[in-house]
Formats: structure tokens, C-alpha cells, sequence
């Protein structure tokens, strides 16, 4: 009797073990996820003297983007193995967009998923 119970508290000590570290680990993953998105949007790099206002997708691998380097605004034309200046801005003449990045609700994500699965079983 006394050998079940010392396995059953090691299994219970081992469960939590196991669940703090699987919840260390979606700290450092989150972390790392800002990290890098932070690096990708030039937020750490203030100073940088080139910084890509906007992108518009034509195709696969064709692309516009809005461009300033220093004070001066381009249109740039990216294609696979080119850049074209397509021309010159004026500060006037951007619409600077604020990114909204709104809150992701798991709460609402999940209630959707079960209603979906119960639609699915009647």
C-alpha cells in the first residue's frame, strides 16, 4: 500500500514538473515571437535611415512599396530580380496609417470551434 502512494505522489510531482515546463517554454516562444517581430518591423532600430512605409502585393513575387530613405518618399517597383523607382513623393501626399493590431480573443475563437463541432454532431 505504502509503495502505490509513493508512485502515485511521483507521478502527481512529475505531472507538475512536466506542465511548468511546458508553460516555460510558451513563455520563451512567446518571447522570442516579440523579439523577432520587433527586429522585422525596425521598432528596436529607430535611427535606421530606411524604413518601408507600406507594401502592395501584385503577384507572387512582385511588389510595391512605399519607401523613405531620409526625408525623401519612393514608389518602388520589386520584382524577383529587379527594383524600379517608380517615383518621388512628397510627405504630403502618404497617408500614414496607425497600426491597429487588435487583441486576439481566444475566448470567442474556442466558443466558435465548439459550436461548429456541435453542428457537426447533429
Amino acid at each position: 500500500m505504502l509503495l502505490t502512494q509513493t508512485s502515485f505522489l511521483e507521478s502527481i510531482g512529475q505531472l507538475i514538473v512536466l506542465i511548468l515546463l511546458f508553460l516555460f517554454v510558451l513563455v520563451l516562444a512567446y518571447l522570442a515571437a516579440r523579439i523577432a517581430g520587433g527586429f522585422q518591423s525596425n521598432a528596436l532600430n529607430n535611427k535606421s535611415n530606411i524604413k518601408v512605409i507600406e507594401v502592395f502585393r501584385l503577384s507572387n513575387n512582385k511588389y510595391i512599396q512605399i519607401v523613405k530613405i531620409g526625408e525623401h518618399y519612393l514608389a518602388l517597383a520589386i520584382c524577383k530580380d529587379q527594383v524600379t523607382v517608380l517615383t518621388q513623393l512628397e510627405e504630403s501626399e502618404i497617408n500614414k496609417q496607425v497600426a491597429s493590431v487588435e487583441p486576439i480573443n481566444f475566448k470567442s475563437i474556442l466558443d466558435k470551434m465548439k459550436n461548429e463541432r456541435k453542428d457537426k454532431e447533429l
